[in-house]
């Protein structure tokens, strides 16, 4: 069984729209694939009602989102086949109130095909088999020496510190402006063994590639319809 299923976007008709206007922005189908589910996220954990969610805030707390985002992340990543895989796990430390979010998310939410869970843990020693380990900012201890223990293992590491790329963490979580954002490493994701979309990676904040020759990802700057920022960073 592969755990590189398809990421979960929705395709676009371009038969009725004018010859200037075809063609999907792949920027666009990824921003859309990940906040649709963020009122989800936020009121996940209250099992509200439609009423209720109509009325919800534009806003949703931190915690929330990056819950939807660690789900998210999972749909644009492709790991190595294994056929004794028969569950997703999301293992989280360090972070109890993302913990709480993901295991209101995950069991109506299969990842690859597989049924999901969250399993929160104190150290290496517990992450069995977890696909997925995220670092959340009250880990207080060596992150580099964590990441180090994890190199060779197709483990995609999620952290939520500053310099964190730079310790061996392959997503990363930002706070710009009030909103999450997220920053990725290729050099680490390759060294696992793993493979992230083009799709997720056009929606970062920063790229890693660790390829000086690479070409620099662009997109538009905030608050502006034109003029794109470099986003990629070799080292």
């Amino acid at each position: 069984m592969s755990t590189g299923a398809r990421p979960h976007t929705h395709q676009c008709s371009t038969r009725r729209l004018p010859r200037w206007r075809r063609g999907c922005s792949r920027q666009r189908i990824a921003l859309t694939a990940v906040y649709a589910l963020l009122l989800l996220a936020a009121l996940a954990g209250a099992r509200v009602g439609r009423a209720q969610a109509a009325a919800a805030p534009a806003t949703f707390p931190e915690d929330a989102v990056k819950a939807v985002f660690l789900y998210r992340f999972a749909g644009y990543v492709q790991w190595p086949m294994s056929d004794a895989q028969t569950q997703f796990v999301v293992a989280v430390m360090g972070a109890d109130d993302v913990a709480a979010r993901l295991q209101s998310l995950l069991p109506d939410h299969p990842i690859h095909g597989l049924p999901a869970a969250v399993r929160r843990i104190r150290g290496l020693e517990e992450l069995g088999a977890a696909q997925m380990l995220y670092i959340g900012p009250d880990y207080d201890g060596n992150l580099a020496a964590l990441t180090a223990r994890l190199r060779a293992r197709p483990v995609l590491v999620v952290t939520d510190r500053d310099g964190a790329l730079d310790a061996g963490s392959m997503v990363n979580f930002l706070m710009q402006s009030g909103h999450v954002r997220f920053e990725v490493s290729m050099v680490a994701a390759r060294r696992a063994g793993l493979i992230i979309s083009s799709d997720l990676l056009a929606v970062a904040q920063r790229v890693k590639t660790g390829d000086r020759r690479a070409q620099p990802l662009c997109a538009p700057l905030a608050g502006q319809r034109t003029g794109c920022e470099r986003r990629v960073a070799a080292r």
